[in-house]
């Protein structure tokens, strides 16, 4: 069942001209998509000044925050249109969006102009955490007959973005997940145009003797 969820799994974008009606329920999905993603390995705790928060005090080295469908309706409009791209439209289109963060360490010094962090072995095992925990939850929604996108964010990794929706400025964004209903009317539906160029494994792994 998992492998061929993994399988099946695959980038979906609903682009809606018209706001789509916002489905009743939403929180409880939402809930049983971020336990399983809370199932990621992580090998290091995240610095404890990212546990300063009483409402946000785990020691895992990512963060999820999650917009209603209702919130996704009215952010989208207020959205700089010259720098949001399809953003918007797919806010109209959600049933609820999932901005996940990783936790970067401090770092000792001043970071070059354009360096977001440490080039840390640290930083390193804290995004590939922060990746497993969204996978898992990708899965989980494929297997719930859920469409869903990993956006890098665009324009909501800007400083401003972070400061309405209540995300620390010493949190990174790795990744805008959008949940999608099945049923989504005349709006556009595009897949990724990476998929259908995969290779097969023997392109990409080898096995090794000594």
């Amino acid at each position: 069942l998992v492998d061929k969820a993994i399988s099946e799994r695959k980038t979906v974008k609903i682009l809606a001209e018209k706001e789509l009606d916002c489905p009743k329920k939403w929180r409880e999905t939402v809930q049983e998509l971020l336990a399983v993603a809370g199932m990621a390995p992580f090998h290091r705790a995240c610095d404890p000044h990212h546990r300063e928060s009483e409402a946000m005090s785990g020691i895992e080295p990512w963060r999820f925050y999650i917009l209603s469908p209702q919130t996704c309706r009215q952010l989208g409009p207020t959205l700089d249109p010259e720098k949001a791209g399809k953003i918007p439209k797919m806010l109209a289109a959600a049933d609820s969006l999932l901005v996940a963060t990783w936790l970067p360490n401090p770092s000792s010094e001043t970071l070059p102009a354009g360096q977001l962090f440490d080039a840390s072995l640290g930083n390193m095992e804290h995004i590939a955490a922060a990746s497993s925990a969204i996978q898992n939850l990708l899965v989980a929604a494929t297997i719930r007959g859920i469409r869903n996108y990993w956006s890098s964010g665009g324009i909501l990794r800007e400083a401003t973005a972070f400061e309405r929706l209540g995300i620390p400025q010493s949190e990174i964004l790795l990744g805008a997940i959008f949940l999608f209903p099945q049923e989504t009317g005349n709006s556009q539906v595009a897949e990724s145009k990476l998929r259908p160029k995969r290779t097969t494994q023997e392109n990409w792994s080898r096995y090794v003797e000594l």
